[in-house]
């Protein structure tokens, strides 16, 4: 028994959730201080800002990360496409970006050149832990974390002691952790993925073949959620979306857990593409049951506790709402029943499909809570309620329309709908 419990504790799919609950406590913890020392409004601010960098970071793992992990990185030429696109996408968004939030007088002009450099630096340290995602080797990713925590959260006290806090110090101090994460994940990685080739345009198109699929679709999330930021800033303002952020932020931990179960399933996936597809859906949906269990029972104790550490997120200035951490926890729930299946019909090269299932979701849920909170003035807290519609809505059409057409070919000519020999094809 002992043996079968170490067994348990050491394997990957419990590396890659103690991985993502690592980050969790990063991201929690650089978000809190980001509410007591900014406040219900700077939160507000800082969440919108933050969200576009997790939109870009999202993109980019898509695009770069899951296509060094179903194809072949090593290859030379995908290994060329692949440093392309990481270099396209890490300066192209951040600038971007940038310009529009400045633009848009929703921070200052050094605060969003602090951004974008705090952008690009993020979306390079996410490249370094898919490759340790591709290799299975979750548990390595605690010790980059670990690091780039240590490295903002010593940058936050280094200028907290010089002058007040502002939405700018956070994005020096998130550069500077990402930065120190970025430098060890390359010291501790094998060294048979610590090697740059020439920068050709032959696997360009290949990368983009399956990457541009997949990144689209991973970023669908994390835009939503913009999305949703920006019509609640607009509507309600910065202080409300601040209010709803910090019941956010109480619950990321159950959300994040979920995630980092999700990018375990895709490498297992790809790793086992020669197994029928019958058995992989089962393996989804027990996966997609036990993280949504899992979720559930995470939320539920946060929020049952959240009178009681709730001042922890918040400070003493304002308080967090158990409604809304209840609606947050609907919405992780909901995640949890559609991913492992978007992830499992993407490791079978039908990303392009699984893109637009995403953009319908998306838009049930960006129009279920646009009507309620716009236009019949709901409490803000609805808002995640009406994004988990669109991902229990997905995940249906998912299951139904993606993968069991797949197991029917499988069952007729024991195929699993794409070539096992050459892996997903490039939609």
């Amino acid at each position: 028994m002992f043996s079968r419990l170490r067994s348990a504790a050491t394997s990957n799919a419990s590396g890659a959730a103690v991985a993502q609950a690592w980050q969790a406590v990063a991201s929690f913890l650089l978000q809190v201080l980001a509410s007591h020392y900014l406040g219900k409004a700077g939160l507000g601010v800082f969440a919108l800002a933050f969200g576009v960098i997790v939109f870009g970071t999202a993109l980019t793992s898509g695009v770069v990360g899951d296509s060094l992990t179903v194809l072949d990185r090593h290859d030379r030429s995908i290994r060329a496409g692949l440093q392309l696109w990481t270099l396209v996408l890490c300066v192209a968004w951040p600038i971007g970006s940038a310009l529009v939030l400045v633009s848009g007088g929703v921070v200052d002009r050094d605060a969003g050149i602090a951004f974008a450099i705090a952008c690009g630096i993020f979306q390079i340290e996410e490249i370094m832990r898919r490759i340790f995602m591709a290799g299975l080797r979750f548990w390595w990713l605690v010790v980059v974390d670990s690091a780039a925590l240590v490295g903002s959260v010593g940058t936050l006290l280094i200028l907290q002691s010089r002058q007040p806090l502002s939405v700018g110090s956070f994005f020096v101090a998130l550069a500077v952790g990402q930065l120190i994460g970025t430098l060890v994940a390359v010291l501790v990685m094998a060294p048979t993925e610590r090697y740059l080739v020439s920068l050709t345009a032959a696997g360009f198109g290949r990368v983009a073949g399956f990457g541009l699929w997949r990144g689209a679709q991973v970023a669908v999330n994390p835009a939503a959620l913009t999305a949703m930021r920006t019509v609640l800033i607009a509507v309600a303002g910065a202080g409300a979306l601040g209010q709803l952020e910090a019941a956010r932020i109480l619950v990321a931990p159950a959300t994040l857990i979920a995630q980092g179960l999700g990018s375990y399933l895709l490498a297992s996936y790809a790793r086992d593409r020669s197994a029928p597809i019958s058995e992989l859906l089962a393996r989804a949906t027990r996966a997609s049951r036990a993280i949504t269990v899992g979720t559930v029972v995470v939320g539920l104790a946060m929020a049952g506790l959240s009178p009681y550490i709730g001042h922890f997120v918040t400070g003493r200035t304002y308080s967090v709402e158990v409604v809304a951490v209840l609606a947050w926890i609907l919405y992780s729930a909901a995640g949890a029943t559609m991913q492992p299946f978007a992830s499992l019909a993407a490791s079978r090269g039908q990303q392009r499909k699984v893109f637009f299932v995403r953009l319908g979701d998306v838009a049930v849920g960006l129009g279920s809570l646009s009507g309620a909170v716009a236009l019949a003035r709901a409490p803000v807290w609805t808002a995640p309620i009406g994004l988990a519609v669109g991902l229990v809505f997905g995940g249906f059409v998912i299951r139904r329309f993606v993968l069991r057409p797949l197991v029917t070919v499988d069952r007729v000519d024991g195929s699993s709908g794409d070539d096992r020999r050459q892996g997903p094809s490039m939609q």
